[in-house]
């Protein structure tokens, strides 16, 4: 898979990983910092990372830093904000050609990095509070994200579903905070999120490239050593969440011409590779029972595919469908889950599924994202296996086990979004 990888602590609650392998051409940074999600801490983080990639002290607007990074041949500083369960992951990271393909083989990667460091430790703020102007224009672009997220209909159907289903929970928030929350930001607030960011969360940092960088971790290890005060908080990032005594149904109307419905479950089985096979022989792919039976044989519906979090150990489908089809799509849904928990599986299904398994796994360092998201996967599920040993799991499953985990699946929360007519 990688021809080195080794992973260090720099200090408590930071983790250095260094992934190494000679077919690229570029080196790539990338930190996370995890925290618990919280209402209370979600947009202030998000905004802060958006900011802490848009300017530092030297560049101090988005314009100038473009322009530096530009002369670096191309090179890129940005940052995101996702969901792991419950916990809420912002990152930031930098890419550049390696040294080798520079015309004079100038030091590109360690321009990169001083670059990196001084919008993480030296960012585009005085007095406590973040430039007002920078604050302003991504506090706005948060904003259009957030209020863009009804654009993209599959992916709200799924997040209503997940708020219903985790209500109450940290999973049920979005990594990015609410639109009134990031409303309510200043940049005093944002900056203190910020340095809170800094002081609290769990810190893992990936470096991949062709080769060892001489001295990067000492220099990594030296410039968070500066951040006072810290106190990493515990983190937890697989959180079961206990079904509802029954399914709570959602019913949402909107001016669209294709309904989309949500089916999630969840379940106390323990085994995750043989609920992720599970997912696939149900509905993960092309050769699945959704897939081959409720759209392609009974035509049923635009798309129809299940997928599984080892996070919240829950199994989600979702379908896009015409409006006379929803009741007929739910109950073949369900139809092909008692299917599976009848035992009708046949070893072609098996096969098939445990086939996109091998594809996925050996896929794995292909890019440079590929293999962090690989080994912080790994680290946030508090396992360590190689390709090898991941593929031995999804190999090992049987038909008898999938059949036990199905029977363990208890339907928690059924999420339509229906087609508003006009007149209404």
């Amino acid at each position: 898979m990688t021809t080195d990888y080794e992973r260090i602590l720099l200090a408590e609650g930071i983790g250095y990983s260094e992934i190494l392998d000679p077919k690229f051409k570029t080196n790539t940074l990338k930190i996370f910092f995890s925290q618990p999600l919280s209402a209370a801490t979600a947009a202030g983080s998000a905004l802060a990372t958006s900011l802490l990639t848009a300017s530092n002290q030297r560049y101090p607007s988005i314009a100038q830093l473009r322009k530096k990074l530009q002369m670096l041949y191309g090179a890129a500083i940005f940052g995101s904000v996702q969901r792991e369960g419950d916990i809420q992951t912002n990152h930031i990271s930098a890419t550049v050609i390696d040294d080798r393909y520079a015309l004079e083989q100038e030091p590109l990667f360690d321009e990169v990095l001083e670059l990196l460091l001084d919008c993480l430790f030296r960012p585009n703020a005085a007095d406590g509070a973040f430039s007002q102007t920078e604050f302003r224009i991504r506090q706005q672009n948060l904003l259009d994200t957030i209020k863009a997220e009804i654009d993209e209909k599959r992916t709200y159907a799924l997040n209503q579903a997940r708020r219903t289903a985790f209500d109450g929970e940290p999973a049920a928030l979005s990594p990015c905070g609410t639109a009134e929350e990031v409303a309510a930001l200043t940049p005093a607030s944002a900056y203190a999120a910020y340095q809170e960011l800094l002081r609290t969360a769990g810190i893992e940092i990936y470096f991949v490239g062709p080769a060892k960088k001489a001295g990067l971790a000492d220099k990594l290890r030296r410039a968070f050593a500066a951040i006072p005060d810290r106190k990493p908080q515990p983190l937890c990032a697989i959180a079961p969440s206990p079904a509802k005594p029954e399914p709570q149904e959602v019913h949402e109307l909107l001016p669209v011409a294709q309904c989309k419905l949500v089916l999630l479950w969840k379940t106390a089985y323990e085994n995750p590779w043989v609920l992720a096979m599970l997912s696939a022989v149900f509905g993960g792919t092309p050769s699945s029972k959704l897939f081959a039976n409720v759209r392609e044989k009974m035509s049923l519906c635009y798309y129809c595919a299940a997928s599984y979090s080892t996070f919240k150990q829950s199994l989600t489908v979702d379908s896009g469908i015409e409006q006379q089809n929803v009741e007929k799509t739910r109950d073949a849904i369900l139809q092909q889950l008692r299917e599976i928990q009848q035992g009708n599986i046949t070893q072609e299904e098996l096969e098939n599924a445990k086939m996109s398994f091998h594809d996925s796994i050996y896929g794995i360092g292909d890019t440079p994202s590929s293999y962090i998201n690989w080994y912080f996967g790994q680290f946030c599920k508090g396992i360590s296996l190689s390709q090898d040993e991941l593929h031995e799991k999804y190999q090992s499953v049987t038909i008898p086990q999938l059949v036990e985990a199905a029977n363990t699946l208890t339907l928690d929360t059924i999420y339509l979004m229906d087609c508003k007519k006009e007149a209404e």
